[in-house]
Protein backbone atom coordinates (compact mmCIF):
# COMPACT_ATOMS: atom_id res chain seq x y z
CA UNK A 1 0.00 0.00 0.00
CA UNK A 2 1.36 3.40 -0.89
CA UNK A 3 0.40 6.48 0.72
CA UNK A 4 -0.04 9.87 -0.26
CA UNK A 5 -0.97 13.15 0.93
CA UNK A 6 -3.50 15.83 -0.96
CA UNK A 7 -1.79 18.66 -2.09
CA UNK A 8 -4.69 21.26 -2.17
CA UNK A 9 -3.05 24.61 -1.52
CA UNK A 10 -0.05 26.21 -2.52
CA UNK A 11 1.45 27.25 0.51
CA UNK A 12 1.47 23.32 1.91
CA UNK A 13 4.58 22.79 -0.98
CA UNK A 14 7.59 23.24 1.78
CA UNK A 15 5.19 20.49 3.91
CA UNK A 16 4.83 17.93 1.31
CA UNK A 17 7.82 18.23 0.13
CA UNK A 18 9.64 17.56 3.44
CA UNK A 19 7.01 14.84 3.73
CA UNK A 20 8.35 12.54 0.45
CA UNK A 21 11.78 13.74 1.67
CA UNK A 22 11.36 12.25 4.86
CA UNK A 23 10.30 9.46 3.45
CA UNK A 24 6.29 9.34 5.46
CA UNK A 25 4.46 9.38 1.82
CA UNK A 26 5.15 8.19 -1.24
CA UNK A 27 3.03 9.95 -3.35
CA UNK A 28 1.47 13.14 -4.10
CA UNK A 29 -2.23 13.91 -5.32
CA UNK A 30 -3.08 17.10 -6.60
CA UNK A 31 -6.63 18.75 -6.07
CA UNK A 32 -6.38 19.69 -9.72
CA UNK A 33 -8.48 22.06 -9.91
CA UNK A 34 -6.32 24.78 -7.90
CA UNK A 35 -3.88 24.12 -10.02
CA UNK A 36 -4.61 24.74 -13.87
CA UNK A 37 -3.15 28.14 -13.15
CA UNK A 38 0.38 26.14 -13.23
CA UNK A 39 2.35 24.90 -16.44
CA UNK A 40 2.02 20.71 -16.09
CA UNK A 41 5.75 20.90 -17.21
CA UNK A 42 6.45 23.18 -13.91
CA UNK A 43 4.16 20.61 -11.82
CA UNK A 44 6.26 17.12 -12.94
CA UNK A 45 9.86 19.36 -12.76
CA UNK A 46 8.67 20.12 -8.86
CA UNK A 47 7.68 16.71 -7.75
CA UNK A 48 10.04 13.80 -8.08
CA UNK A 49 7.32 11.25 -7.26
CA UNK A 50 4.06 9.40 -8.48
CA UNK A 51 0.99 11.59 -8.46
CA UNK A 52 -2.53 11.03 -8.58
CA UNK A 53 -5.17 13.58 -9.92
CA UNK A 54 -8.31 14.66 -7.80
CA UNK A 55 -10.90 16.52 -9.47
CA UNK A 56 -13.20 18.80 -7.70
CA UNK A 57 -15.25 20.39 -9.62
CA UNK A 58 -15.51 19.55 -13.08
CA UNK A 59 -19.61 19.30 -12.21
CA UNK A 60 -20.02 16.76 -14.82
CA UNK A 61 -23.62 15.56 -13.71
CA UNK A 62 -24.67 19.31 -14.27
CA UNK A 63 -22.79 20.75 -16.59
CA UNK A 64 -23.04 21.23 -20.48
CA UNK A 65 -20.95 19.42 -23.18
CA UNK A 66 -19.07 22.11 -24.39
CA UNK A 67 -18.16 23.20 -20.84
CA UNK A 68 -16.86 19.09 -20.16
CA UNK A 69 -15.50 19.79 -23.46
CA UNK A 70 -13.34 22.72 -22.40
CA UNK A 71 -12.72 21.33 -18.09
CA UNK A 72 -11.19 18.00 -20.06
CA UNK A 73 -9.03 19.92 -22.75
CA UNK A 74 -7.79 21.53 -20.21
CA UNK A 75 -7.23 18.36 -18.02
CA UNK A 76 -5.36 16.18 -20.43
CA UNK A 77 -2.55 18.34 -20.44
CA UNK A 78 -1.70 17.43 -16.76
CA UNK A 79 -2.73 14.19 -17.59
CA UNK A 80 -0.31 13.71 -20.64
CA UNK A 81 3.25 15.22 -18.70
CA UNK A 82 2.04 13.75 -15.36
CA UNK A 83 1.00 10.25 -16.32
CA UNK A 84 -1.10 10.13 -12.92
CA UNK A 85 -1.60 6.98 -10.94
CA UNK A 86 -5.40 7.66 -11.23
CA UNK A 87 -8.14 10.43 -11.90
CA UNK A 88 -10.99 10.98 -9.66
CA UNK A 89 -14.09 12.82 -9.22
CA UNK A 90 -16.62 12.96 -7.01
CA UNK A 91 -20.97 11.83 -7.60
CA UNK A 92 -22.38 14.47 -6.17
CA UNK A 93 -24.60 17.80 -6.86
CA UNK A 94 -23.57 21.39 -6.57
CA UNK A 95 -27.23 22.84 -7.59
CA UNK A 96 -31.16 22.27 -7.17
CA UNK A 97 -33.47 23.63 -9.49
CA UNK A 98 -30.54 26.40 -10.37
CA UNK A 99 -30.09 27.32 -7.34
CA UNK A 100 -26.34 26.51 -5.82
CA UNK A 101 -26.35 24.51 -2.59
CA UNK A 102 -24.39 25.98 0.35
CA UNK A 103 -23.00 22.55 0.75
CA UNK A 104 -22.24 19.48 -1.78
CA UNK A 105 -25.79 17.41 -2.75
CA UNK A 106 -26.04 14.09 -2.77
CA UNK A 107 -27.89 12.49 -5.25
CA UNK A 108 -30.93 10.14 -5.00
CA UNK A 109 -29.18 6.24 -5.14
CA UNK A 110 -32.63 4.90 -5.77
CA UNK A 111 -33.79 7.02 -8.37
CA UNK A 112 -31.02 8.90 -10.79
CA UNK A 113 -28.85 5.64 -11.34
CA UNK A 114 -29.24 5.27 -15.06
CA UNK A 115 -29.07 9.32 -15.63
CA UNK A 116 -25.84 9.47 -13.56
CA UNK A 117 -24.29 6.25 -15.41
CA UNK A 118 -25.35 8.04 -18.95
CA UNK A 119 -22.72 10.92 -17.47
CA UNK A 120 -20.29 8.59 -16.13
CA UNK A 121 -19.76 6.72 -19.45
CA UNK A 122 -19.68 10.11 -21.36
CA UNK A 123 -17.55 11.67 -19.04
CA UNK A 124 -15.07 9.28 -19.35
CA UNK A 125 -15.55 9.48 -23.13
CA UNK A 126 -14.95 13.54 -22.78
CA UNK A 127 -11.47 12.99 -21.07
CA UNK A 128 -10.40 9.90 -22.68
CA UNK A 129 -9.30 8.51 -19.32
CA UNK A 130 -10.65 5.99 -16.82
CA UNK A 131 -12.29 8.05 -13.68
CA UNK A 132 -12.65 6.68 -10.28
CA UNK A 133 -15.65 7.80 -8.11
CA UNK A 134 -15.83 8.66 -4.54
CA UNK A 135 -18.36 7.64 -2.10
CA UNK A 136 -19.91 10.48 -0.35
CA UNK A 137 -20.35 11.01 3.35
CA UNK A 138 -23.97 10.20 3.14
CA UNK A 139 -26.63 11.72 5.78
CA UNK A 140 -30.07 10.99 4.75
CA UNK A 141 -31.12 7.35 4.55
CA UNK A 142 -30.80 6.79 1.20
CA UNK A 143 -26.79 6.38 1.84
CA UNK A 144 -28.03 2.32 2.79
CA UNK A 145 -28.08 2.12 -1.03
CA UNK A 146 -24.90 4.33 -1.92
CA UNK A 147 -22.78 0.57 -2.11
CA UNK A 148 -24.90 -1.03 -4.37
CA UNK A 149 -25.28 1.70 -7.06
CA UNK A 150 -21.15 2.03 -6.91
CA UNK A 151 -20.86 -1.86 -7.19
CA UNK A 152 -23.26 -1.75 -10.19
CA UNK A 153 -21.74 1.14 -11.57
CA UNK A 154 -18.35 -0.23 -11.76
CA UNK A 155 -19.46 -3.34 -13.61
CA UNK A 156 -21.88 -1.41 -15.97
CA UNK A 157 -19.15 1.67 -16.94
CA UNK A 158 -15.87 0.11 -16.30
CA UNK A 159 -15.26 3.27 -14.37
CA UNK A 160 -13.09 2.91 -10.73
CA UNK A 161 -14.12 3.62 -7.21
CA UNK A 162 -12.13 5.81 -5.33
CA UNK A 163 -13.35 4.72 -1.76
CA UNK A 164 -13.11 7.42 0.92
CA UNK A 165 -12.61 5.14 4.36
CA UNK A 166 -14.05 8.02 6.61
CA UNK A 167 -16.72 8.81 4.25
CA UNK A 168 -18.18 5.43 4.89
CA UNK A 169 -17.37 6.16 8.42
CA UNK A 170 -19.82 8.82 8.32
CA UNK A 171 -22.04 7.24 6.25
CA UNK A 172 -22.65 4.43 8.95
CA UNK A 173 -22.86 7.03 12.14
CA UNK A 174 -25.22 9.31 10.19
CA UNK A 175 -27.77 6.74 8.74
CA UNK A 176 -26.19 3.35 9.40
CA UNK A 177 -25.01 1.54 6.38
CA UNK A 178 -23.11 -1.10 7.40
CA UNK A 179 -19.42 -1.22 6.91
CA UNK A 180 -19.63 -4.77 5.25
CA UNK A 181 -22.15 -3.84 2.63
CA UNK A 182 -18.44 -2.27 1.25
CA UNK A 183 -17.10 -5.23 0.76
CA UNK A 184 -17.39 -5.65 -2.85
CA UNK A 185 -16.56 -2.30 -3.61
CA UNK A 186 -13.57 -1.92 -1.51
CA UNK A 187 -12.47 -5.36 -3.15
CA UNK A 188 -12.66 -3.58 -6.61
CA UNK A 189 -10.88 -0.81 -5.94
CA UNK A 190 -7.45 0.74 -5.70
CA UNK A 191 -7.23 3.91 -4.67
CA UNK A 192 -8.11 5.17 -1.76
CA UNK A 193 -8.67 8.36 0.86
CA UNK A 194 -9.10 8.51 4.40
CA UNK A 195 -9.53 12.04 6.74
CA UNK A 196 -10.63 12.76 10.45
CA UNK A 197 -14.19 13.89 11.21
CA UNK A 198 -16.12 15.84 13.67
CA UNK A 199 -19.69 16.37 14.69
CA UNK A 200 -21.77 19.05 13.38
CA UNK A 201 -22.54 21.94 16.25
CA UNK A 202 -26.20 22.11 15.93
CA UNK A 203 -29.08 19.82 15.83
CA UNK A 204 -30.04 17.47 13.67
CA UNK A 205 -26.04 16.17 15.05
CA UNK A 206 -24.06 14.70 12.33
CA UNK A 207 -20.64 13.38 11.43
CA UNK A 208 -19.15 15.79 9.18
CA UNK A 209 -16.00 14.69 6.92
CA UNK A 210 -13.73 17.46 7.36
CA UNK A 211 -10.30 16.68 6.85
CA UNK A 212 -9.53 19.23 9.78
CA UNK A 213 -8.71 16.15 12.99
CA UNK A 214 -6.60 13.53 13.52
CA UNK A 215 -7.96 10.22 12.44
CA UNK A 216 -10.92 8.85 14.53
CA UNK A 217 -10.49 5.86 16.54
CA UNK A 218 -13.66 4.27 14.33
CA UNK A 219 -12.14 5.08 10.96
CA UNK A 220 -8.79 3.07 12.40
CA UNK A 221 -10.68 -0.12 12.99
CA UNK A 222 -12.90 0.06 9.79
CA UNK A 223 -9.37 -0.39 8.59
CA UNK A 224 -8.10 -2.74 10.35
CA UNK A 225 -10.84 -4.85 10.46
CA UNK A 226 -10.70 -4.91 6.66
CA UNK A 227 -7.28 -4.21 5.63
CA UNK A 228 -7.02 -7.36 3.99
CA UNK A 229 -9.69 -6.14 1.84
CA UNK A 230 -7.68 -2.97 1.11
CA UNK A 231 -3.95 -3.85 1.08
CA UNK A 232 -3.39 -5.32 -2.53
CA UNK A 233 -0.74 -4.22 -5.64
CA UNK A 234 -1.37 -1.27 -6.60
CA UNK A 235 -3.24 0.12 -3.94
CA UNK A 236 -2.96 4.04 -3.10
CA UNK A 237 -4.31 5.61 0.12
CA UNK A 238 -4.14 9.37 0.50
CA UNK A 239 -4.46 11.05 4.03
CA UNK A 240 -6.60 14.37 3.14
CA UNK A 241 -5.73 17.30 5.15
CA UNK A 242 -7.10 20.43 4.37
CA UNK A 243 -7.56 22.76 7.50
CA UNK A 244 -5.28 22.62 10.89
CA UNK A 245 -2.36 21.85 9.01
CA UNK A 246 0.27 20.86 11.33
CA UNK A 247 3.17 19.04 10.60
CA UNK A 248 3.58 16.68 12.90
CA UNK A 249 -0.23 16.20 13.63
CA UNK A 250 -0.22 14.69 9.91
CA UNK A 251 2.92 12.77 10.34
CA UNK A 252 1.63 11.48 13.60
CA UNK A 253 -1.38 9.78 11.72
CA UNK A 254 0.40 8.95 8.39
CA UNK A 255 2.93 6.69 10.89
CA UNK A 256 -0.45 5.02 12.44
CA UNK A 257 -1.38 4.42 8.26
CA UNK A 258 2.24 3.01 8.35
CA UNK A 259 2.05 0.80 11.02
CA UNK A 260 -1.09 -0.78 9.87
CA UNK A 261 -0.30 -1.39 6.12
CA UNK A 262 3.41 -2.02 6.19
CA UNK A 263 5.74 -1.11 3.65
CA UNK A 264 4.42 -0.22 0.06
CA UNK A 265 5.30 -3.26 -2.29
CA UNK A 266 8.08 -1.50 -3.89
CA UNK A 267 10.15 -0.98 -0.79
CA UNK A 268 9.54 -4.75 0.44
CA UNK A 269 10.74 -5.72 -3.05
CA UNK A 270 13.82 -4.12 -2.38
CA UNK A 271 14.38 -5.51 0.67
CA UNK A 272 13.61 -8.91 -0.71
CA UNK A 273 16.58 -7.95 -3.22
CA UNK A 274 19.08 -6.78 -0.84
CA UNK A 275 18.20 -9.37 2.06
Amino acid sequence: MRLGFNFTLGDTYDMVQRLLAEGHIDYCEFLIDNFFCVDPEELAKAFDCPIGLHIMYSKFLEANRPTLVDFAARLRDYIDVLNPMYVSDHILRFTHEGRAFFHLGEIDYSTEYESVRDRVVAWQEIVGHRIHFENYPSIMDGGREAPAFFERLMKETGAGVLFDASNAVCSHRNCGTPFEAWRNVIAEARHFHVAGYRHSLVEPFISLDTHAEALAPDTLAFLKDFRSVFDKPGATMTYERDDRIEFDDVVADLKLLRELFGQPEERRHDLALSA
